[in-house]
């Protein structure tokens, strides 16, 4: 589980900076447009990883780590937080064409996707430094203590 968070994030990251990729790497747009039309359902997968990771840690114990292990609870805030935030940017289209007829909540989900979409590139770094060190803890690479 904690390997398919890791790659979520960083997928999603580099889908949310793709704009900035793109204008200093022109030759990746190829790469990206091949990843692209999956957006929907990596920000849907992103957004049930984070809040089974939500729910596995619990929100209080998330900022807890911090005084014990202060690296490992920045990653862990970011890469849960992050996760739910992109997760909702990127599949809120998915979800809503799968939530029946003209819902209320559907438009009220749409206008807080549209408010975090200027937080994007942000949104897009927090989860890819936060992938990257959470694969790295998995790998043994970096010590939680």
């Amino acid at each position: 589980m904690e390997y398919l968070h890791g790659l979520l994030l960083i997928v999603g990251g580099v889908l949310a900076l793709s704009a900035f990729i793109i204008a200093k790497k022109p030759d990746a747009k190829a790469l990206l447009d091949k990843v692209t039309p999956f957006q929907a359902f990596i920000g849907v997968a992103l957004l049930v990883v984070g809040l089974i990771r939500l729910i596995q840690i619990g929100p209080i114990n998330v900022f807890r780590i911090l005084s014990v292990a202060p690296l490992l609870g920045i990653t862990l805030i970011g890469a849960t937080y992050g996760a739910i935030l992109l997760g909702f940017l990127f599949g809120m289209p998915q979800i809503a064409k799968w939530i029946p007829g003209e819902s209320n909540a559907e438009t009220k989900a749409t206008n807080v996707a549209k408010k975090l979409a200027p937080f994007q590139m942000i949104l897009g770094v927090i989860c890819l430094v936060s992938g990257l060190l959470v694969i790295l803890y998995q790998l043994g690479i970096l010590k939680p203590f």
